[in-house]
């Protein structure tokens, strides 16, 4: 009877480590792919957080999976640790606490020429390196989307500008939007999601300087304005 108790144990504890071992400790937002339009000499902010689900602190790497971009682009990748200045093949983001965001952000800038980029990057919790993600990162510049992407410079506003302690954001979107501000480094400042066509958001906490505002709905970006705190 013993004998057959350990089995059951030993069972149960194989069952439970595998069960571990194959939950991912992180998802992401607001998809693993994004696709937007853009114009040229238009700086495009594509954005991809990690929302740690996890109980514990989790440290994410990440490596270049393939990169297609249009000669004369401009092109960088930033996560929560460093903004680089081109499309690093790898890196380690600082950890991540639980309920809290990772981050993988891209910046690219058509200049004189119409095209696509295409840019992947893997992902994983460096806890379960055979767990990677694949995140998709699609800028679309073309002469249509050039025509939609200015009608889209209307699409939201933002007051007071410069800010102090809290803005405004007011879209046409009726049925919400989520929002990011980045700093000019690239890096995330603040994010939220609004139910509604406008949300106020504070910035007591932002220091002195210039930051980007971008707005989306259904992982396509509806545009990015600039904004300046000062206090």
């Amino acid at each position: 009877m013993k004998l057959i108790k350990r089995i059951v144990l030993s069972v149960a504890v194989i069952i439970a480590t595998t069960d571990i071992s194959v939950a991912q400790s992180f998802s992401n937002t607001p998809n693993d792919t994004i696709n937007i339009f853009g114009i040229m000499e238009d700086l495009q902010t594509l954005s991809i957080e990690q929302l740690n689900i996890s109980p514990n602190t989790i440290t994410l790497s990440w490596e270049k999976v393939s990169e297609s971009v249009p000669l004369l682009w401009d092109a960088s990748v930033c996560d929560n640790k460093i903004c680089n200045t081109t499309l690093v093949d790898s890196g380690m983001m600082n950890p991540v606490n639980p309920s809290d965001y990772g981050l993988l952000l891209l910046h690219i800038t058509a200049h004189v020429n119409y095209g696509m980029a295409i840019v992947r990057y893997a992902i994983w919790d460096i806890a379960y390196p055979a767990m990677k993600d694949t995140l998709t990162y699609i800028l679309n510049v073309s002469a249509t989307s050039g025509i939609n992407k200015a009608e889209n410079k209307n699409a939201f506003s933002i007051s007071p500008n410069p800010a102090k302690e809290s803005i405004n954001i007011i879209s046409k979107l009726q049925t919400g939007f989520q929002f990011l501000i980045t700093n000019t480094s690239g890096k995330e400042v603040e994010n939220g999601i609004s139910k509604t066509n406008s949300i106020s958001v504070n910035t007591e906490n932002l220091p002195n300087g210039v930051y980007n505002i971008s707005i989306f709905t259904e992982n396509k970006s509806v545009n990015t304005k600039k904004i300046l705190i000062q206090k």
